[in-house]
Parts: structure tokens; sequence; C-alpha cells
């Protein structure tokens, strides 16, 4: 990836792009606005970039060619003897700033490269919170150091996440790294033309720019036509229960980008990663491990008839004895004991008597009551029960046409009570905002409890939901009560991820982080947030 100008006093920063240009006697180069997509480019002064550091890492990543070739893959006979400890934890290798791993990381690290070594790919399943991305950046530096093999690899990962992988690689290695996603096509060509080849080299894979290609799920398939033409020296997939769906469109390009890699090179480094490689049923863990090793298990009957059912010890530990050379998997309490527990506290909250109506006449298909001052288009719709009796427990405003009627009926009682007699109609709307956001839900009551509390404690606080509306209307309550809060669902572009990451990170202002658990609920760090 091209290397970033510093922070100018508009605390803008940009990311040089094509190969300057002469221009009235000066030298003009083509500046990429940090955070901002390829339809923003322009041509600046060296002057106006004002960087010299960058203007020279530019001009030697434009000329930096692959000067010889790879090592063969067939091993050195030491090296076929497997060397199960590559790095001694109490004396780990110094990367890029000074950076060490932790001792469990490390041998994470040994792992990972031995199974380079055997030619075998690998399930990294680490609980959530044990550095598996640091750890698969040091795998990959480790064979870009020590195995000289330079380019190119390719890391799959959830669009809320790339930016964090850019810096990790930018921060522990030298690899080029180039993060490719866009949301328009036209501008993932114009992001492949300069970041990707060179100007005058053939554009093809022999000659690329970068040594280690990020990008996610939606973008390998919208653009399968063009990577699937790279053959990967390592390919790797974040989230990687992301690949149990046999039938998908992911594992299928997957596969077809292993089996390039490996006509290529006679071997392809395949690794997962996955802190949940087990949800639902074995048949996952099957594609899982089929992806990774095709050969050793090709047959998911098979795989059935033997550990299908888990009904006894015996076939437990036979299937952790078969898989335990493809899969590592550490938890918390073994190797990071100074990581405090996680603590959980269920608190069962009462249904409010708007919820309770509202509950019953949803489950007994009481149409006359549901139908109230309701059209037949904007009245709540029956067709799935159990979803709709989910969102009443949320909130009744998730209903379709609720939130309409149970407003103008709060604000007739209001008025006829004299609620609302010298109010300014600000004030007014406030106290219609506070009865309809807070008092219709009993979630929302016990938040509006816990929250005030917890933010003179100096906590900071994330809110998960599986509903977008539900986080719609906690957003209206945050603004009702002035707390700082960000949000993180899939209308939230992933530039603007990243950005709300950082600013819950370091800004203490900062209360809330909104986010579901969908877009929100994987290889996110928030290291920030105690709840």
């Amino acid at each position: 990836m091209l290397s970033a100008v510093a922070e100018n006093a508009a605390r803008k920063r940009a990311e040089l792009g094509d190969v300057p240009k002469k221009t009235m006697n000066q030298t003009m180069y083509l500046v990429k606005w940090a955070g901002l997509g390829y339809e923003h480019c322009s041509w600046e002064t060296k002057k106006d970039v004002n960087d010299d550091k960058l203007i020279a890492e530019f001009h030697k990543l434009n000329n930096t060619f692959p000067d010889e070739p790879d090592m063969p893959m067939e091993a050195k006979e030491a090296w076929l003897e497997f060397r199960d400890k590559l790095y001694d934890p109490n004396e780990p290798h110094s990367y890029k700033n000074g950076n060490r791993l932790r001792d469990y990381q490390v041998e994470g690290v040994n792992w990972l490269a031995s199974t380079w070594y055997k030619k075998q790919g690998c399930i990294l399943a680490d609980e959530m919170g044990l550095g598996k991305t640091v750890q698969i950046v040091c795998y990959i530096e480790h064979i870009f150091r020590v195995e000289k093999v330079h380019r190119p690899f390719l890391v799959v990962v959830p669009l809320s996440t790339v930016e964090h992988w850019r810096r990790e690689f930018e921060g522990w290695t030298d690899m080029i790294c180039c993060i490719y996603h866009d949301r328009q096509r036209v501008w993932r060509d114009v992001l492949r033309e300069y970041e990707w080849y060179y100007e005058d080299r053939p554009h093809t894979a022999e000659f690329l720019k970068f040594d280690v290609l990020v990008t996610t799920y939606d973008t390998l398939i919208g653009d399968f036509d063009v990577i699937s033409q790279i053959p990967f020296r390592v390919a790797v997939v974040d989230e990687a229960h992301r690949l149990r769906n046999q039938k998908g469109r992911l594992l299928e390009c997957m596969r077809e980008i292993s089996a390039k890699g490996t006509m290529q090179y006679g071997f392809q480094s395949r690794v997962l990663m996955s802190g949940t490689p087990l949800q639902n049923d074995l048949t996952e863990l099957w594609t899982l491990l089929n992806f990774i090793e095709p050969f050793k298990f090709p047959d998911l009957d098979n795989f059935q008839l033997n550990f299908g059912n888990m009904a006894n010890r015996e076939q437990v530990e036979s299937l952790q004895q078969m898989i335990s050379p493809y899969m590592l998997r550490r938890v918390k309490e073994d190797v990071a004991k100074d990581i405090p527990a996680k603590e959980e506290t269920v608190i069962d909250v009462e249904l409010t008597s708007i919820q309770k109506q509202y509950y019953r006449a949803i489950f007994e298909h009481n149409h006359a009551f549901l139908n109230i001052g309701a059209t037949r288009n904007t009245a709540p719709k029956l067709m799935n029960i159990q979803m709709e009796l989910r969102k009443v427990c949320n909130h009744p405003f998730l209903l379709e046409g609720v939130e309409h009627r149970e407003t103008d009926r709060q604000f007739k009682e209001f008025s006829e009570k004299g609620l609302f007699e010298n109010k300014a109609p600000e004030e007014q709307q406030r106290l219609l905002n506070e009865h309809g956001y807070i008092m219709t839900s009993g979630k929302m009551v016990l938040l509006d409890k816990l929250l005030p509390k917890l933010k003179q404690e100096g906590h900071k606080i994330l809110i998960f939901s599986q509903m977008v509306k539900m986080l719609d209307l906690i957003s209206e309550y945050c603004d009702l009560r002035d707390f700082r809060y960000e949000r993180l669902d899939g209308r939230v572009r992933g530039t603007e991820r990243q950005k709300s990451i950082d600013r819950f990170e370091n800004d203490p202002e900062s209360f809330i982080f909104l986010l579901s658990t969908r877009a929100g609920g994987v290889g996110i760090n928030l290291t920030a947030a105690g709840m």
C-alpha cells in the first residue's frame, strides 16, 4: 500500500498514486486522500504534498521490481525434518518498531510456520481476543523474510476489519499491503491501475507492486474475474465460518483461488481464522477441513458416519486426534491469565403495559386491535409471528405503524391532561420522545436507569442488536440524553467504520458504541469498552 502523508493543518491525509508528471515546469503528483475514494483524487505539486519522506517512499515503490525468482518450493532437508520451534517464546523476535509477540503468540506463529514446512493447510481457532490477526501477520512476515517468498499473499476479511489489517501489516512488517475495496467497480479499476501495476511493466501477476492483498468477501466475489488471475502463495480467510455454506459463492471462489495457487507453485498455504469453527453442526467443520485439506477430508458422508452423532467419549477423542494437526485452539484462561475473566449478568426485564397489549394481540391474531388507526399497509404484519413477538419484546415501535399510532395517542392524552400548557414546541416534543422511546419499552427503561450511572463512573459501553431499527431507536435515545455515541452497522461505509472505532477508543467523551451483531460482531478490537 502506498504510504500516507502526515496530517496537515486541515487534518487530511493523502496517498501518492500516479507517477509524477511535468506541468508548467513543475512536477505534479496524483494524490489519493486517505479516507476518500479514488473519485476524489487530485493532482498536487511537491510543495503542496510537503512530505519528502513520503515522496521518497513513492519513488522507491514505483521503481521496485521482483529482481530474483522465489526460492523453489522444495525445502532443504533440514526444513523437511520440521522445526517445531522456530522462535523462542522466552526471547521473541523483534519486529518492525520493536514490536514483540506474547509467548503464546510466538507458539502460534511457530505452529503456523510448521504447517508451511509440512505443506498442509490449517485453522487458527484461538478464542476471540488472543490476537489471531497479529499471529497471521507475523506468519506471512516469516515466509516473506525467512523463506524469501515475496509475493503475492491474499487475505480475505470482513469489511469492518480491513483498516485494522492494514495497520497491523504496516506496524509489524515492511511488506507492501494493498487494501482492495471500493463500493463501485469503476474506482476499483482505477485502484488496480495505480496500486497493482507499474506504468512501464506488463499488467500481469508477475509484476505486482504489492506483497499482500487485503480484500473483503463481497469484493472478492464481485471482482473474482480479476483476482482469480493471480496465483497466491498464501490464502487467508478471516472469520472463516463464512465458508460453512457448501454451495456458497465465497467458498466456490476460494476453491478456485486455491487451485490456481497450487497449480502454479505446487503448494498454496491455506489458512482459516475463526474463533467459532463449530457453530451449528459437524457438517460446517467438515466444510472448513475439506477446504484446507481436500485430500485428507474428501468425503462428508464418511465423516458424518464416524462423528455425526458424537454419542460417546471415544468419538470425541478420535475427532480431536484427527483434526489436531490442522487446528490450533487456545482459550484465554489457558494462555492469557492476565486478561480479566468475562463476567456475565442476565437481567430479566418485565414488559411494559403497552408491550403486553401488542404481544397478546399478535399472539392471538387480534387484527381488530392491531388495525386501530392504521391502514392495511401500515398495520403490523403477522406473516412471521415469532419475529413480530421478538420485535415487541425489544420495543413496540419496531412494529409497522405503531410509532405513529402511539405518538398520536400520547399527544392527545398529554393535551387533555394539560401537560403541554405553557411549553414550547421543543419541550412538548421532548416529553413525547421521553415517553415514546423510553417508557414504552422495558429494556429502554432499564437502559435509562443504568447508563447515566455508568457514564458518571467513567465506563464505556457496547450495545449490540440484531435489529438495525432498534439501533435507530437507541440512537434517538442517545440524542435525547446527550450521550456521545458511535455506530457500526451494514449502512456504515468501510472508511467510516474505522474512524468510528478510533473515536471510541481515543476520545474520552465517546460513551456508547452501537453495533449490529452482523457487521460489528466479528474481528473488531474495542479495548476501551468495559461493558
